[in-house]
């Protein structure tokens, strides 16, 4: 077979981990983002964000405690600083040969965090086909940018190897350091339990498709449809 190792992992188990952002440019993401949690919201800012408030006791995976409130998905975090556009894009050249295509195009972007303690389960699922800014034929892929380690500790991600082609092989919760990436097919089964230990769990999770393959529905954001180009090869 040709191409990289990882690739052909890809392809067989359905995600593979790889180097994302190095840990200095993650910090200042969390940096960022602690700036944002101490802080009101506005209006349209607010009407972005899904706090843990906002998901009911069934899919949360454990009950809110009583006066304890935290975002769970912060929508569109590129408006609130260019870092995060950036963050998303630098793994790209990573992006592009998983998705065969040289120009990979922008769908979405969020901060998906498990606040420590508390922080919402996530029911096993399949992102494809999804609700929001999906395609037709569902090439397309997710990349999760670890801003801090995440594991089994901490509500992390959990997988069924192979199950973009079937069922799939036992369940796995791979250790993701802080700025490392996790590539998810968008027909891999995968969840995660709620954050039950004392350390936050937070990513920046980004929707990336090919041009061939364009979204779908009414649902738009700022960059939704822009074309990447992946950096020269050092």
């Amino acid at each position: 077979m040709r191409g990289p190792a990882w690739l052909h992992r890809w392809w067989r188990d359905g995600f593979v981990l790889l180097r994302g952002l190095p840990r200095r440019r993650a910090d200042a993401l969390l940096a960022l983002l602690g700036r944002v949690a101490r802080r009101a919201p506005g209006a349209a800012e607010r009407r972005r964000w899904v706090m843990e408030s906002d998901l009911p006791a069934a899919r949360r995976g454990a009950p809110l405690p009583p006066g304890r409130d935290a975002v769970f998905i912060l929508g569109e975090p590129e408006r609130l600083s260019p870092l995060f556009l950036q963050a998303a894009a630098a793994p790209l050249a990573a992006i592009a040969p998983a998705l065969g295509t040289k120009r990979p195009v922008f769908h979405f972007a969020n901060v998906t965090q498990k606040a420590p303690g508390f922080g919402s389960g996530i029911a096993w699922h399949r992102d494809f086909p999804n609700r929001y800014i999906t395609t037709r034929r569902g090439r397309f892929l997710r990349a999760l940018l670890c801003l801090e380690a995440m594991g089994p500790g901490n509500g992390g991600t959990a997988l069924r190897p192979g199950s973009q082609r079937g069922a799939g092989r036992a369940s796995i919760v791979p250790r993701c350091p802080a700025g490392a990436m996790l590539l998810l097919h968008p027909r891999l089964l995968h969840g995660g339990a709620p954050n039950r230990g004392s350390r936050p769990r937070r990513l920046l999770v980004a929707q990336w498709g090919r041009p061939d393959d364009p979204p779908l529905g009414p649902e738009r954001e700022a960059w939704t449809g822009r074309r990447f180009r992946p950096p020269p090869a050092p």
